[in-house]
Formats: C-alpha cells, structure tokens, sequence
C-alpha cells in the first residue's frame, strides 16, 4: 500500500463495507496529506472556526459537541476512524459545532481546493462524499429519535449497537466487543443523561446479560437481545453486515435486528 493509503485505509475500509469503490477518493493520498496528532481532551476544532481544509480521522475516538451558556455539554456525534470531522465545511467554512479528542488521535486534513479539484476531475469522488454526509445526516436522525422516544435503556442498546457495527466496518473491533473509553460522566454528555442514570441503565443493562463492560470494554454478549431492546436496524449505516451462521432466505421482520450483527470476516 502507497503510505499515503496508509492514512486512508480506514475510510477505504469503509467504502469498501459499503459496497463502493474506494479509487476516487484515493486519489486523495497523492495530495501530500498533512499527518496530525491530537492528545486527549484537546480540541481538534472550535464552534466558531473557520478554515479551508477538511479532516479525516485515521485514528482514535473524537466527539462533535455544542457547549451552552452554561457550560454544560451535549456530544452530538461520535467520530471513529475514516469519519470526517468536518465535511460540512467545505460548503460551510464556519463551524457551528466543536470536535474533542476523547483519546489520543490522528487525523489528516485535506485542503477545500484539493478536495475541489479532486470532485472536479472525476465524479464519482463527489458522489462518495455525498453518500458520507448523507449517512452523517442519518446517524444525526437516529441520536435525535433515542434522545426523543426511545427508552433510557433502548437509548443505550442503540448507541452500543451502532458503535459495534461502525468499529466493526473498520477494523476497530473484536468479534463481539469493541474498546469505548469514555467515562460515565462523559457518557452522560452523548446520551443526555445525568451519570446516576447512566449508570442505572449500564447496571440494567448487565443484569439483563445482553452486556458486559470491564476497563473501557464492552463486549456484547447477546447480540439478539441488545439489538431488540435497541430496535436496532443498521440500515441507516450503509453498511453491509453479515450474521454468522444465519441460513438463507429472508429475514423475518423480527431478525432485521439479528441481520445487524456484524462479522469481520
């Protein structure tokens, strides 16, 4: 692999799981990417910046935040690696949100004009963009649906099934457990809940046998019974995920949870 790829494979990763092909965007790696390095808790960008690149995650976990008056926060996404941070900028320069290191991270930042003459010259690039901030805008519409009606637990199950699929489609994850190093205080942030809640909802969550969670690990140990707590149906992803074992045919309506596990095979 070109060592510019190097800095794309998880994006390329991505795409692939998705069914695409990755070539427009590699195109990207000949561009003479700019590598950084991010320590934990720092700002990766502020509400209010302006800039003329985009950044590309390669790796760690970041979180796009909205910070109140107040000082209270609200994570409105997170970001694993080949997510960008920030591809609304290229058609919106100022930022309304902020993005955080949660871990130590790398990212690459791609100049707006690069990234126009790249769109420019080949089509398909444009569409693979196009398909990442529509995906974006899906992942927004199911926080905002388990923050609206889903239950505090069902919220939960939903953020963890989504996280095992996304890690997963990128190489993050082991078979059925994925690393999420976030407090329970920094929990609170992502799902809108106070910590006694959250973790009221983990211990619930344990006792029912669907998970476990030991030094920053959660390991699912019932994929069925999360996803059915969740209703979670991955589609929203574009992300093709495959149930180990499952027979052929159609899936029952009661197994599009069950047809959300993912395989890394």
């Amino acid at each position: 692999m070109r060592p510019g790829l190097i800095l794309l494979d998880a994006l390329l990763l991505k795409l692939g799981r998705r069914g695409h092909d990755g070539e427009p965007i590699a195109g990207l790696a000949q561009l003479g990417l700019r590598d950084r390095q991010f320590s934990q808790d720092q700002d990766l960008t502020r509400e209010g910046d302006r800039s003329a690149n985009v950044t590309l995650l390669t790796d760690g976990l970041a979180a796009r935040y909205k910070l109140l008056s107040t000082g209270r926060r609200q994570i409105t996404t997170l970001l694993v690696p080949g997510d960008f941070l920030d591809l609304s900028s290229f058609l919106v320069p100022r930022r309304d949100f902020g993005v955080v290191a949660v871990t130590a991270c790398r990212a690459v930042t791609i100049e707006h004009e690069q990234l126009r003459r790249v769109c420019e010259a080949d089509r398909a690039a444009t569409f693979l963009l196009w398909t990442e901030t529509s995906i974006e805008a899906a992942i927004q519409r199911e926080w905002l649906v388990s923050m609206g009606r889903r239950s505090a637990k069902g919220q939960m199950a939903h953020l963890f099934c989504e996280l095992m699929v996304r890690l997963a489609a990128v190489g993050r994850s082991e078979a059925s457990a994925f690393h999420l190093p976030l407090t329970q205080n920094e929990l609170a942030d992502v799902l809108g809940m106070s910590p006694v809640h959250v973790n009221r909802v983990l211990k619930e969550l344990r006792r029912d046998g669907v998970i476990a969670w030991l030094n920053y690990r959660i390991e699912i140990l019932d994929w069925q019974g999360l996803a059915e707590v969740a209703e979670f149906n991955p589609a929203y992803l574009g992300l093709e995920s495959v149930v180990p074992g499952r027979k052929a045919g159609a899936a029952r309506p009661q197994d599009a949870a069950a047809a959300a596990a993912p395989s890394l095979k």
